[in-house]
């Protein structure tokens, strides 16, 4: 529930004139392993490909 309630929040935004991370959170919140809670400290790291090599 709190994560329809997120992308509906996120499909009615309107923000003009600054950069936002508008796209990053839609993206996360379809995420089928955020969905189902396979996240963990790391989760924004791998999906951004930020991993320390």
């Amino acid at each position: 529930m709190a994560i329809a309630r997120m992308k509906n929040a996120l499909q009615e935004l309107i923000i003009d004139g600054i950069k936002t991370n508008i796209d990053l959170q839609t993206r996360i919140m379809n995420d089928e392993h955020f969905q189902h809670g396979g996240t963990n400290i790391h989760y924004l790291e791998k999906k951004l490909g930020l991993q320390e090599k």
